[in-house]
């Protein structure tokens, strides 16, 4: 029986909400965090145009995303969300004024990555007046570049003006998870609220202003294999390169509790990239451009996950070259290939089949009582 045959014909929209009701039946806001930065790291890290710069990397306390769709994101476990007065105003801009605040023993860095756990730019997330607030405490400090998250609905020249005249001499770099350029892929498997138009909208907004983006896609989103994966990745970085899009960065999928993922892999319905898979994504990409990754993804501490693996013999040694890459660059930091390498057998993706495939693995939920 081919892959997508099914006793009744499963339509995207049908998929689309079954990903959408459970994704935020899994929501949870907990308790009350306190008013401070959730997590504050320190690395190394490759700009668009090659430099590798010290990077301060913090994500203040806030009342998370308002979009919290996604089936691979546990942030609203994290922080505020749903909790009345969640974050205020002064909380918000008393956590940045801290993160500013250099001491002798911090180590040296002129990239400040500031992100909230959603879209820094959504008026219901961090009101404008905050907004422009913040960018004028980052150029009072020294930094040479900023870096913020947001969905692209929200990057508008009404919210960046403003935002880009505060900042002054700071560059600012906008971080949009399309996740991947495939619709059913991005709009389905992932469930982000992320339309062509919409993005492509926001980019031509920030080289309006110059503005520089910073895209994040998913290595194996929830639904699909290793090797459409493969496939999934190089057809963005096309997509992507065509419209002029040099800042891209690879997230291999971990897994968190309370999200779709989650109890995909709980029920065996999914594993993280096998890390080869991913080697073998940037390998194909590389001629094009040189993918950064994103190391939080491989080792990170930011959050509990089931990461991205190998055999316990090159595990760590594939882990530390794609780190090592992450910072240079260079195709030659990327791992050599391993005897316990598995079989992997890129393929396109059909449409008909991952639709009923996640079809079947949303009823393995069901009968499971999730």
């Amino acid at each position: 029986m081919p892959e997508h045959a099914l006793d009744s014909p499963v339509t995207v929209k049908d998929l689309r909400r079954r990903i959408g009701d459970l994704s935020l039946q899994l929501r949870t806001s907990g308790t009350q965090k306190p008013a401070e930065p959730r997590f504050v790291d320190y690395d190394m890290i490759r700009l668009p145009h090659g430099d590798v710069v010290g990077r301060k990397k913090v994500i203040v306390m806030s009342g998370g995303c308002s979009v919290p769709t996604c089936t691979m994101c546990p942030f609203t476990n994290l922080n505020n969300y749903g909790i009345h007065g969640g974050t205020s105003r002064e909380s918000l801009l008393d956590q940045v004024r801290h993160t500013l605040e250099r001491t002798e023993c911090e180590p040296s860095y002129e990239v400040l990555s500031l992100y909230n756990d959603g879209s820094f730019f959504a008026p219901r997330e961090i009101p404008r007046n905050v907004q422009v607030e913040i960018a004028r405490l980052v150029a009072a400090a020294g930094v040479k570049r900023l870096v913020v998250e947001s969905l692209p609905q929200f990057v508008t020249e009404r919210a960046l003006t403003p935002f880009v005249q505060a900042l002054g001499e700071v560059r600012l770099e906008i971080g949009i998870g399309l996740q991947s350029a495939d619709a059913l892929v991005r709009e389905t498997l992932v469930n982000t609220r992320i339309s062509q138009v919409s993005f492509e909208r926001a980019l031509m907004v920030m080289a309006g202003l110059g503005v520089d983006p910073k895209i994040y896609l998913m290595v194996k989103p929830p639904f699909l294999t290793d090797g459409e994966a493969v496939t999934d990745v190089v057809q963005s970085v096309d997509y992507l390169t065509g419209l002029g899009v040099q800042g891209m960065t690879l997230c291999p999928t971990r897994v968190s509790r309370n999200t779709v993922a989650w109890e995909l892999w709980q029920a065996g319905q999914y594993v993280p990239p096998n890390l080869w898979t991913v080697v073998e994504a940037i390998r194909r990409v590389h001629e094009r451009l040189a993918v950064r990754v994103a190391c939080v993804n491989l080792r990170g501490t930011d959050f509990e996950s089931v990461f991205p693996d190998a055999c316990p013999v090159c595990a760590d040694r594939v882990v530390d070259a794609l780190m090592r890459f992450g910072e240079t660059g260079e195709a030659d930091d990327l791992p050599e290939d391993c005897a316990c390498k598995p079989p992997l057998e890129v393929a396109g993706i059909d449409h008909a089949a991952v639709t009923a495939r996640a079809a079947r693995q949303l009823d393995v939920l069901e009968r499971s009582g999730v």
